[in-house]
């Protein structure tokens, strides 16, 4: 009886996976539908003068978008996290400290994609920058 329950248990650990991207025409993997494309470098140079948070704010509004409370048990941020150049730079108002001149790329990773990049704990997504090196 035991044995079987030790086997039951090893199956039940068996997960299936898929890609979620698609190929789009050009032959190249597109984003799935529902993600926002990453700031470009082009982009941002139109607003060089101002902070980050402001250049979100005008190119990609949908980063900034509060996502609420996501347990009643955990303190868990209702923001997106700033990661830059991989390194945890602050909280969501840390935007407004960062000069869009420096910045390369911004994009959005979700409550996934942030917690296969930075681990756990991220449950309201990481805005990741990638500063001019």
């Amino acid at each position: 009886m035991c044995a079987a329950a030790a086997t039951l248990s090893c199956l039940c650990l068996t997960v299936t996976t898929g890609c979620a991207h698609r190929v789009g025409s050009s032959g190249t993997i597109a984003a799935p539908s529902g993600e926002v494309s990453p700031i470009t470098s082009k982009e941002l140079r139109k607003y060089d003068d101002r902070d980050v948070y402001t250049a979100i704010s005008i190119l990609r509004p949908s980063f900034l978008t509060n996502r609420g409370q996501t347990s009643i048990l955990l303190d868990s941020p209702a923001q997106p996290e700033v990661f830059i150049d991989g390194m945890f730079f602050g909280a969501f108002d840390t935007l407004r400290q960062v000069p869009v001149h420096e910045i390369d790329s911004i994009r959005f990773l979700d409550v996934g994609d942030a917690t296969i990049r930075y681990g756990m704990g991220h449950t309201a997504g990481v805005i990741d920058i990638t500063s001019i090196h």
